[in-house]
């Protein structure tokens, strides 16, 4: 199976329009509810991140014992009791704490690193599974540049709070209680005047991030809206440039940038006054600490080096706290790949049966279907009934937006009916595993998408264990042999991303080949041939002829000629099957079909007549 999902997605309005205002719970819930919503992805590597944050606590308690063994120096200077053995000592012990703060260090990080990949893995893997059975609509109503943001860079900066955010977050809180204590058992008076700043520094933080966390979900927007419009722009150049419509382009483009550019300043010139006051507060210590530290010593109310030990202790005493604030920040970080998570669960997994089911044949069948994509004011099909027996091509016909693609999509169970039934090999789709249900059909879309691979990569989804000669088979039968063996290196070439090294009728004869590798029963098959050139036309067909040879197949055909073979053409015009029938029958009914035709005939003569013409000298 086959599709798409780059060049075929319309822009929804929050695409287009300026970013929504910013919902007071930040886009994805309080900090708990983020939390909880990452809890399940990383209860496996629990005992790394508890490993991570002791080790976090030793780096931490070696990081503040250098200050230790200096007040101890100092105390010993002052007293006169320290010799040049004790001086060594104090050296020696200082550089193995120096060590050890590092060592430990080193050993968080990369265990909480390791902790985090395997949290994204997790995560990533959760979210792709939870996309192959949500309605295709909830992903395809996106931006390419959407999907692309959230599942690489957003949930990537989860790294940052999974990876860092943790020993950093414990290091911070071990280095302020254990500060805080350790100045209360020298003098709890200097240890008030250190803390006057801290607790202030702290009130200006919570009230700064507190404020922030509401703005997240228009930031959001602003960045999503950009970065869609840029791969967007990207991928439409082509086009673009053909249709001399650089200028359009690159304006909404720049105007998303601008946009995204404007939100971010309005929010950091809005919140300067408030986090430099903080940075300030939090560095200020030293207007606490030295006036009063030298009252009391001028009092004799504190010795020298309990002095000296607020002024090398205390002036420190806020820098964690800034770290704190740093931790802050990447909470937020939180909010991206948490949205997207609350967003699948909102957006109703598709319910899947719990065993395989029993299929008595590869009939396909619909019993009174109705449906609506959501949104839409009205259905888009409508009591809709038709049997497909084995081994037979039923075509779908009409005019474009009839509904057939959506009868086509909904065989393969993109989406579930709103009323009746879809039944392959008389059973209930609803009642099929998906596993199962695309083992026994195949869908081979008219917009092909191919990975930047190799040929037989891309071959080989449809069957990961095809040896070389299963492949060089299927690619002869959908004639595809030829110009794959011409190719550099054959079956090795890569074929670059979207397949843009072939021309549009080899990738749908790559396409074939996959889904004849594949070997299902049922296969559905948008009109391959609509907008192949000539010199592709007729290998194409052939193809296509192999394809269909003894299964069931769906069609749906923009060029009549293809199907007029067909066992039953079945006629949609505004959601509805409006005529049935074989070609003759429906030609000789003279209704909308017929009118179909003869315009098919009369487009026929004037492309016929046009190459006649163009032939003369």
């Amino acid at each position: 199976m086959s599709v798409d999902t780059s060049e075929s997605v319309s822009p929804t309005p929050s695409e287009t329009d300026p970013p929504p205002e910013p919902d007071p719970g930040g886009g994805a819930g309080t900090l708990q509810t983020r939390i909880a919503a990452l809890l399940p992805f990383a209860r496996d590597d629990a005992g790394r991140y508890i490993l991570s944050a002791v080790l976090a606590v030793l780096a931490t308690l070696c990081q503040l014992g250098p200050f230790y063994v200096i007040y101890l120096a100092v105390r010993g200077v002052v007293d006169g009791t320290a010799g040049a053995d004790d001086f060594y000592g104090y050296a020696w012990a200082a550089l193995a704490l120096v060590v050890g703060q590092y060592l430990f260090l080193g050993l968080s990080t990369s265990i909480s690193h390791r902790a985090a990949f395997g949290t994204l893995f997790r995560l990533r893997m959760r979210i792709g599974e939870r996309l192959g059975r949500v309605p295709l609509g909830r992903v395809t109503g996106k931006r390419s540049g959407e999907i692309q943001r959230t599942l690489s860079q957003d949930i990537e900066r989860l790294e940052l709070f999974l990876a860092h955010a943790i020993p950093d977050l414990v290091a911070a809180v071990v280095v302020v209680l254990a500060s805080t204590v350790w100045m209360l058992v020298v003098d709890w008076r200097m240890a008030l005047a250190a803390a006057v700043c801290v607790v202030a520094a702290i009130a200006l933080m919570s009230r700064g991030v507190a404020r922030s966390q509401p703005l997240m979900g228009g930031y959001m927007a602003s960045m999503g809206r950009m970065n869609g419009s840029i791969v967007e722009m990207v991928r439409g150049l082509p086009i673009v440039r053909t249709f001399n419509r650089t200028g359009e382009t690159f304006a909404e483009t720049q105007e998303a940038i601008h946009a995204a550019a404007k939100y971010q300043a309005d929010w950091g010139r809005a919140f300067l006054p408030l986090f430099t006051a903080f940075y300030t507060v939090a560095a200020a210590t030293v207007v606490t600490i030295v006036p009063v530290g030298l009252l009391l010593w001028s009092n004799d109310a504190i010795d020298t080096p309990e002095l000296l030990f607020f002024f090398v202790i205390g002036l420190g005493y806020g820098t964690p706290v800034v770290k704190l604030l740093d931790f802050s920040a990447n909470m937020s970080h939180l909010t991206y790949g948490v949205q997207l998570i609350n967003e699948l669960k909102d957006a109703g997994e598709l319910p899947e049966a719990d065993r395989e089911a029993e299929l008595r044949d590869s009939s396909v069948e619909f019993d009174d279907v109705s449906f609506r994509y959501d949104g839409a004011e009205r259905d888009a099909l409508s009591g809709v009934s038709f049997h497909a027996e084995p081994g037979t091509v039923t075509a779908l016909v009409g005019p474009s937006g009839a509904g057939k693609s959506t009868v086509a999509r909904l065989i393969c169970r993109f989406f579930d009916v709103d009323a009746g039934s879809i039944r392959v090999g008389g059973t209930d789709v609803r009642q099929i595993p998906f596993s199962q249900l695309m083992r026994h059909v195949s869908f081979v879309f008219q917009e092909t998408f191919l990975f930047d691979d190799t040929v037989a990569a891309n071959l080989r989804l449809a069957r990961p264990d095809a040896t070389d000669e299963e492949l060089e088979k299927a690619c002869r039968s959908a004639r595809a042999h030829e110009f794959i063996a011409a190719m550099p290196d054959g079956y090795q070439t890569r074929i670059g991303q979207h397949g843009a090294r072939l021309s549009g009728g080899e990738r749908q004869r790559l396409a074939i080949a996959r889904t004849l590798l594949k070997d299902t029963e049922v296969v559905v098959l948008d009109e391959a041939t609509a907008f192949v050139d000539p010199e592709n036309e007729v290998a194409l067909q052939d193809a296509v002829d192999a394809l269909v040879a003894d299964r069931t197949v769906i069609i749906v055909a923009h060029r009549l000629s293809t199907i007029v073979g067909a066992e039953q053409i079945l006629v949609v015009d505004d959601g509805r099957i409006v005529e049935r029938g074989h070609h003759g029958e429906l030609v000789a009914a003279d209704g909308l079909y017929a009118t179909m035709w003869q315009a098919f005939q009369a487009a026929e003569q004037v492309a016929l007549g046009d190459a006649v013409h163009q032939e003369r000298p």
